[in-house]
């Protein structure tokens, strides 16, 4: 790696919320999520991104022309070769598979377990909010089980914005999106 930067994720914090109601009461729970220091290096995120948008080029979507492209390194792999997917429709939809899952396939079948980190670009979708840029809740469980605490695997997703890498977060910080 090159030059690495250290980067705060901010502590997160909600609090509980009770509602009376005739029936009794419902409570949301309340989340707190305590900060965290990762390093990242800046060339590789962009690198990543740059490949996510590239395989969003490479996109089977006929049907809802929503393109995305994924790119990833492992962190049990030495050379940290980057695997790329792009999400591939079909017209039962049940046979479709994401970017994500798609580029966390290719390094599964290379015989790597452990996510680094993972770049996403929605090609039609970059100007939109997170929520609309994020890994579905499939892709996210599939994330999950290859995901990393110490340090922790962090997902990089494309904002398509001038000057910015995209937004950073760690699986805690994404589910909420």
């Amino acid at each position: 790696m090159s030059g690495t930067v250290e980067l705060t994720l901010p502590a997160v914090a909600r609090t509980a919320a009770v509602t009376e109601t005739p029936l009794g009461r419902l409570t949301v729970p309340s989340r707190a999520i305590p900060e965290r220091r990762v390093s990242v290096d800046p060339e590789e995120l962009a690198r990543l991104r740059d490949a996510a948008r590239g395989a969003a080029a490479n996109a089977h979507a006929p049907y809802s022309g929503f393109s995305v492209g994924a790119a990833l390194v492992m962190a049990d792999d030495p050379e940290r070769r980057v695997f790329v997917g792009t999400n591939v429709e079909n017209a039962s939809y049940g046979g479709t598979i994401c970017a994500e899952r798609t580029a966390l396939t290719q390094a599964s079948s290379a015989a790597f377990r452990k996510l680094s980190v993972l770049a996403v670009s929605c090609a039609r979708a970059l100007h939109a909010r997170l929520a609309d840029r994020s890994p579905c809740g499939i892709c996210r469980q599939v994330i999950a089980e290859f995901a990393t605490d110490e340090p922790p695997s962090l997902v990089l997703i494309d904002s398509g914005e001038d000057g910015s890498l995209g937004e950073i977060l760690d699986l805690e910080r994404l589910l909420p999106y």
